[in-house]
């Protein structure tokens, strides 16, 4: 009887949808938009978001069950391709906007008050960014002669 209890406990646990915000901590994001590819990269110890779409960016925020709030948002000023640059425009208005995320299987979907809803996808690596060196095995080999 307990044990049928626990089991019923721990697939209710498995179906809930509940959204645990230091999941997030040391996530990186990509998320292919018109004319460029848009990257979210949480940092693993602050409260804080950086990454790319023409411009770097980088700012902080919060995040509580499915609820998420991004404070504001620093960027660099570079020019680009028109269409990058109208699509880094919409992102940077969107950004203030969200307030809930969702995170399952691989993938990050911010929603904004309005519904709008733009959808990341997991990676282990940024594009430009150099591999880690977590895990990777060394191996040297002697030489003798």
């Amino acid at each position: 009887m307990i044990a049928a209890g626990i089991c019923a406990l721990t697939l209710a646990a498995c179906g809930d949808n509940a959204q645990y915000p230091e999941m997030l901590k040391g996530a990186k994001f990509v998320s292919a938009q018109p004319g460029v590819d848009i990257t979210l990269a949480f940092d693993p110890v602050e409260m804080r978001v950086n990454g790319k779409v023409v411009n770097l960016y980088n700012g902080p925020y919060m995040a509580d069950g499915d609820k998420i709030n991004f404070g504001e948002i620093v960027t660099t000023m570079m020019m680009g391709e028109p269409e990058a640059m109208e699509t880094e425009q919409e992102y940077m208005q969107f950004i203030p906007t969200v307030e809930k995320y969702e995170l399952s299987d691989g993938k990050l979907t911010l929603i904004a008050t309005d519904g709008k809803e733009i959808i990341f996808t997991q990676v282990d690596a940024l594009p430009g960014e150099a591999p880690t060196t977590e895990n990777v095995e060394v191996v040297t080999e002697t030489v003798t002669e």
